[in-house]
């Protein structure tokens, strides 16, 4: 391959889906590759079309494999790219990359990144402009690297993208920024665990503010951190949100910090509260014991009551993720999550979807390492990207469904998060075998709602038809 030191080479940074908000992993590697001498265009086509003039010209196409939802989205849209430019070098960047690597180079990747890629992605950009004979990379890194501030100005304005709904109906633009990767954790259904294996990586307290500041600059009145977990550095995250509040007192901000840690260091909880933290999104994913047990989540039911009063005590309000069906789900412990979620007066804070979510197991998961899982596997579907299963118990699949159908009709008509959770908590009672009496009192009442996204927070999930269709 002859050198390009001479030729002014393109990089096409694309992103499919990066659950509503700024893609801040176009941005950040774009900044490496423009430092680096490259010129990078960025699409989102989560917001806007595909730039074809773009894809046509460019020698370096990179896919942003976020989480599951991407990949597949990634896959399908591979083809399409590959029609406009076939020579074109095609990188898959990100978490999804390493996990599936051996098949997205079998559909027609070249090289495939994951950890920290900005320095991966570089060196690609190297090896083509310096004629390497085999420019490939196949990486896993979870090395400390530098960042720059990243580069945001081709991507759609933070207008387009999800907004903040606050407790009195008004909206706020949202930023989106990370100060960390990876998570200390090996919580084994997580897909940032069999790339990270318990390591994280801080992103430099000076880089993550010049980032806030940019896009304060550029609209955005509340900052979300899409850290893994914002508490896996506490000293980190107090110095940077206190730098945030001194600065721009008024700008709002979330987090994502496990139960866990909220026990941990809630002596922090105070600080969060006066810097403008505005909610938290925490993963209990289970009530159940034994399934906390087996994803190894660090947490009993009984922490997650507590922290559910801790946060209520500061007026913070918790924003919980669950994974309600997997293959030890009985019927009776999701009727039980249910009514935990009533109890501790969390039917506002939960969204919808969080209670519709089934067990995604990809390539590489932790899960398989567990014999409890073998008997419920049904095999590995390439085309899905995951290991397929079944819970032996036929009418808690059933109820999986029925629950998915209840959570994807409501969203669509745009009922409010009590009204849907009363229809769930009917089914549930009908399914347990259990008599048709009115709802208790403690689930009819009303709590205040919360701040919260407008595009929910969830990450493994099949794409949807309206996101196929847009590829």
């Amino acid at each position: 391959m002859a050198p390009l030191r001479n030729k002014l080479m393109q990089v096409l940074l694309i992103s499919t889906y990066d659950l509503g908000h700024q893609p801040f992993s176009l941005a950040s590697p774009a900044a490496s590759l423009t430092a680096a001498g490259a010129k990078v265009s960025c699409n989102d086509l989560a917001v806007e079309d595909l730039k074809e003039n773009v894809v046509k010209t460019a020698n370096i196409i990179g896919l942003y494999l976020q989480m599951h939802t991407a990949t597949r989205l990634s896959v399908a849209l591979l083809p399409r790219l590959k029609k406009l430019n076939p020579h074109a070098h095609i990188v898959f960047y990100g978490l999804y990359a390493p996990l599936n690597s051996e098949y997205l180079k079998k559909i027609g990747g070249d090289s495939f990144v994951g950890g920290e890629f900005e320095d991966g992605l570089v060196q690609i950009y190297n090896n083509l402009k310096n004629g390497n004979s085999d420019p490939s990379v196949h990486l896993t890194s979870t090395d400390n690297q530098d960042f720059s501030k990243p580069l945001r100005d081709d991507l759609p304005d933070l207008s387009n993208y999800a907004h903040l709904i606050v407790g009195d109906g008004s909206k706020k633009i949202v930023g989106y920024t990370e100060a960390s990767r990876g998570c200390k954790h090996k919580c084994r259904h997580c897909p940032v665990v069999p790339v990270y294996k318990g390591r994280f990586r801080i992103i430099e307290s000076d880089m993550v503010l010049a980032d806030i500041r940019q896009q304060i600059a550029n609209g955005a009145e509340h900052i979300s951190f899409g850290d893994p977990d914002f508490f896996n550095g506490p000293s980190h995250a107090v110095k940077i949100i206190s730098a945030l509040h001194k600065e721009f007192p008024k700008i709002s901000y979330d987090a994502t910090i496990k139960i866990e840690h909220l026990l941990k260091h809630k002596d922090l909880l105070s600080t969060l509260k006066e810097t403008g933290c505005l909610f938290i999104t925490t993963a209990v994913e289970s009530v159940e014991e034994d399934i906390l047990k087996i994803l190894d989540k660090g947490h009993t039911q009984e922490d997650f009551k507590q922290v559910a009063q801790i946060t209520q005590d500061i007026g913070i309000p918790i924003s919980p993720t669950f994974v309600p069906f997997t293959p030890w789900t009985t019927k009776q412990g999701f009727l039980c999550l249910l009514d935990t979620i009533a109890e501790l007066g969390l039917i506002e804070n939960v969204a919808p979807i969080q209670l519709a979510i089934r067990l995604l197991i990809p390539n590489k998961s932790f899960l398989l390492e567990l014999p409890q899982i073998q008997p419920h596997l049904l095999g590995y579907n390439q085309e899905a990207l995951s290991y397929q299963w079944s819970n032996m118990d036929k009418s808690v699949e059933n109820l999986c469904i029925e629950v998915q159908k209840i959570v994807e009709l409501g969203t669509v008509n745009n009922l409010p998060r009590v009204e849907l959770f009363k229809t769930i908590y009917t089914a549930t009672r009908k399914a347990c075998g259990l008599d048709n009496s009115p709802l208790p009192y403690k689930i009819l009442s009303n709590s205040a709602a919360i701040p919260s996204m407008s595009e929910p927070w969830f990450c493994c999930a099949e794409p949807t038809l309206e996101q196929l269709s847009r590829l």
